[in-house]
């Protein structure tokens, strides 16, 4: 294992600076694992893979339980692997056993900040200013001079939904190139856009209620009411409507479901039970 700046070793002597205090500046991820235990070992690469591509964006201390109990009976580690994330001096979310190795990356970015390129953090500036139609006019020369850097229209699109501007940001996004639509940093935002605009042309949800009744097989009508049930902060239905579309329906609007279906899971709480349930029912469906 190569050594790494952002990857260290915890003890009950260091563990107060290493994490504690340095979880005031930035994410820490606590990973506890042993030599015996093998899924520990896997989880361990992954996360220090993790560590090391992020170059900074979080610290990654490992605790070796074997050697360290005093630091396992302190943070209840009763299972390997385990892996607990620390900010602002306080525990935040914690993991027991090894994670779909998706979900990983999806984890970290949950909390932690990105960084902006200096374009992006002008455009912030701007729009934070006020001045959003600048922010957009730079942005939008930046996408036509750097085309492969989707950071653009991606944040191009969150000043536009933050102003209220769904269907212009829609509208932005869906005019990109396939491949683009498809990437990390467009597909969620631009699934979470469809739903808001699906939801807004739903007059009377208790009518597709009873068309999907009548047809299961209807996945325009399921589609459309699980877009209205999350308007109405009716979360776990609509995304047993969303798991069903992706389950018989996979090529419905080119996976629309299961896209809209990982948006909406990357806003919830990630330690609540019904999210990492219906994450695992998304990684059933990959692999």
């Amino acid at each position: 294992m190569n050594p790494s700046p952002y990857i260290l070793e915890g003890t009950s002597d260091n563990f107060q600076h290493l994490v504690i205090e340095n979880s005031r500046k930035g994410l820490v991820i606590v990973d506890f694992w042993a030599p015996w235990a093998g899924p520990s070992l896997r989880q361990r690469e992954i996360l220090s893979d993790l560590a090391r591509s992020n170059e900074g964006r979080f610290l990654l201390v490992s605790v070796n339980t074997d050697e360290q109990k005093s630091l396992a009976e302190r943070f209840a580690v009763r299972s390997l692997p385990s892996f607990k994330l620390f900010r602002h001096g306080d525990l935040v979310a914690e993991y027991h056993g090894v994670q779909p190795e998706a979900d990983y990356p999806r984890i970290v970015g949950a909390y932690v900040t990105k960084k902006l390129d200096s374009v992006s953090a002008a455009a912030v500036t701007a729009w934070q200013s006020g001045n959003t139609e600048q922010a957009l006019q730079m942005l939008a020369e930046a996408a036509v001079e750097s085309p492969e850097m989707l950071a653009y229209p991606a944040l191009m699109a969150k000043i536009l939904l933050r102003e209220g501007r769904e269907e212009d940001a829609h509208a932005l996004l869906s005019a990109l190139p396939e491949d683009a639509r498809d990437a990390e940093e467009v597909s969620g935002l631009l699934a979470h856009l469809d739903l808001i605009l699906t939801a807004r042309h739903v007059e009377k949800p208790g009518v597709l209620q009873q068309d999907v009744e009548d047809d299961p097989r209807n996945a325009e009508a399921r589609y459309r009411l699980a877009a209205s049930l999350l308007v109405a902060d009716e979360v776990e239905p609509a995304l047993e409507h969303l798991l069903y579309l992706s389950h018989h329906h996979a090529g419905y609007r080119n996976g629309i479901a299961r896209k809209a279906m990982r948006a909406v899971l990357d806003m919830l709480d990630p330690e609540n039970e019904a999210v990492a349930r219906y994450r695992r029912e998304l990684y059933r469906l990959n692999y």
